[in-house]
């Protein structure tokens, strides 16, 4: 009997490892590539060596800081993170996701 407890506790705590992962709202997701770019909406961002928030910090993004997003990891408790390369700065590493906001392209004239 106690196997089947641990069991069925077992695959309820990977279900909401999970979910969290599973669950992007809209907003969130990544566009399709090419379509506009990605900026930094906090006052200061820090730049880390990897996607851990105790991680080195190797340089700072600003405000308004264009950034080109070439990865994304979500953490097993659905913290979500991006890897990208500050245009101004040329530093490449991570930054938690919702310090970022996509812009659309500039309409052709």
């Amino acid at each position: 009997m106690a196997v089947i407890g641990r069991a069925t506790a077992a695959a309820l705590s990977f279900t909401i490892l999970l979910v969290p992962a599973a669950v992007t709202p809209g907003e969130q997701r990544a566009p399709r590539v090419g379509a506009g770019w990605w900026e930094v909406t906090a006052n200061a961002a820090n730049v880390r060596r990897d996607h851990f928030g105790g991680d080195t910090v190797i340089g700072l993004a600003r405000s308004g800081d264009r950034v080109e997003v070439v990865d994304t990891w979500t953490s097993p408790l659905g913290a979500r993170w991006a890897k990208v390369m500050v245009a101004r700065t040329r530093v490449s590493g991570w930054i938690l996701w919702p310090l970022l906001t996509h812009r659309d392209p500039l309409p052709e004239p």
